[in-house]
């Protein structure tokens, strides 16, 4: 049982997909918001400023006008230098005012006008100072030195009123701003918990859901647990109770052929023979079933293998018919493998028991096992990782092989490819050999050419 079907998994992606796009449409307006108000404050600001910088700038003139009234007054050179200081001031003021100005055409270009107005305004003050009496300055100069003053006001007020303009403008734009952007961050905020809560109740809904469905499954698996339990213990008494009548049946068709074989004509002795040779292919069977069940269930650690030693040891289980076939077999490759020792040792049995079975009638049994390290993404097979390295363990014969086509039919129980007498097997051994290597997340390929041998390659995580 699935804790969470696929429909279910794709309304909460695409829940969470437009709660995180409305989200994140929110802040983004938000920030948008938050700047324009931001910049629009800086705009009233610099207004302000060009405003402040230009009424500062007049400020100074007429302080140079009084410092030089003053002089010709009194003859003081005091006031020399406060009308020195006033247009140092002045200077500076102009400066600021290019600068706060450089963003706005029209004012650039009344500022120069202004600049030209003010330095005569300035030459001519500074003359008046140089003859000490406004009365001997030519009539011509007098009649500008009154224009230039009056040139200068209008300047002056001028620039003034194209800044009031622009600070309506933007005190207009601030006001707006000022009273959009709370409510876009109230929205955003609402918005916010507002998910916050549909989230905190979906992910509760799902939980419950999933905790149901996982205290079911788990109910679940401990009724299979135990049903497993029972079935190995029934076959367990299955397999021994159907092996004692084998036994049996055996010994009392021995006994028979023993002390009866005077009275037993030929047919009968051949019908005998056959009867003991089909109790002990039963037998073979119902303990492959038994050794086939217990893979299911027995768990074991995988630890570092040497596979000569498990080669040497089943040599000499099977000596007698290594000996009497002639059987060769050589390890090549790295010695070692990372394997459950009892079930590694159980799939080198079948292998080599089988090369030794099927052998070809020319020629003596020769079986090469080779142990390789690979990459996963050399590997040519569906399901690997590729980001991890294998053990790749080949065991190729030169027996009888089997036909390409049957490759995949050969790993199932009960799949025999060879009904010819002489090749005697359960249909089994094949099949235990494919589920001790998915016990160790591997995988298995067979390659053949009729009557050449075949090859069995299996890939175990290293």
């Amino acid at each position: 049982m699935r804790l969470m079907d696929g429909n279910r998994l794709n309304r909460i992606k695409i829940s969470f997909l437009i709660a995180a796009v409305v989200l994140l449409s929110l802040c983004l307006y938000s920030y948008v918001k938050i700047d324009n108000l931001m910049k629009t404050s800086a705009w009233v600001n610099h207004t302000a400023t060009v405003k402040l910088d230009l009424e500062t700038y007049f400020s100074h003139i007429k302080d140079m006008e009084s410092s030089m009234r003053g002089y010709l007054l009194s003859k003081d050179s005091l006031y020399i230098g406060e009308f020195k200081r006033a247009k140092d001031e002045a200077a500076k003021r102009m400066l600021n005012l290019r600068a706060n100005t450089n963003d706005n055409y029209s004012q650039r270009e009344n500022l120069k006008k202004l600049e030209t107005i003010a330095y005569k305004r300035i030459d001519n003050m500074a003359t008046v100072i140089a003859i000490k009496d406004f009365n001997k300055l030519p009539d011509s100069t007098r009649a500008q030195y009154r224009h230039t003053r009056e040139e200068l006001r209008q300047q002056i007020d001028k620039m003034l009123d194209e800044e009031d303009v622009l600070l309506r403008i933007r005190k207009k734009s601030l006001t707006r701003e000022s009273t959009l952007t709370p409510w876009v961050a109230a929205l955003l905020a609402v918005t916010s918990i507002l998910l916050l809560i549909a989230s905190y109740y979906a992910i509760y809904k799902e939980l419950r859901t999933s905790n149901a469905l996982r205290a079911d499954l788990e109910g679940k698996n401990d009724t299979l647990g135990k049903m497993n339990e029972e079935l190995e213990s029934f076959t367990y008494i299955s397999s021994h109770d159907l092996q004692e009548p084998l036994r049996k049946i055996q010994t009392f068709l021995s006994i028979l052929l023993e002390k009866d074989v005077g009275n037993l004509s030929e047919p009968a002795k051949n019908y005998i023979k056959r009867s003991q040779d089909n109790a002990n292919r039963m037998q073979n069977l119902i303990r492959d079933l038994l050794a086939y069940s217990r893979l299911n269930t027995e768990v074991f650690p995988v630890e570092p293998v040497r596979i000569a030693t498990l080669v040497d040891e089943i040599r000499a289980d099977f000596a007698e018919e290594i000996e009497a076939t002639g059987t060769r077999i050589d390890v090549t490759g790295n010695p070692e493998v990372g394997a459950i020792v009892s079930q590694f040792r159980q799939l080198l049995i079948n292998h080599i028991s089988n090369s030794i079975k099927f052998a070809h009638p020319d020629r003596a049994p020769h079986i090469v096992i080779d142990n390789q390290t690979v990459r996963g993404d050399a590997v040519p097979l569906e399901g690997v990782n590729p980001a991890i390295d294998y053990a790749r363990i080949s065991i190729a014969d030169n027996g009888v092989g089997f036909e390409p086509q049957y490759r995949d039919r050969i790993f199932k129980v009960f799949q025999r490819l060879h009904i010819d007498p002489q090749y005697k097997g359960t249909g089994i051994g094949l099949a235990i050999v494919k589920k001790i290597v998915d016990n160790h997340h591997g995988f298995i390929t067979a390659d053949s050419v009729e009557g050449q041998g075949a090859t069995f390659t299996i890939y175990l995580p290293a």
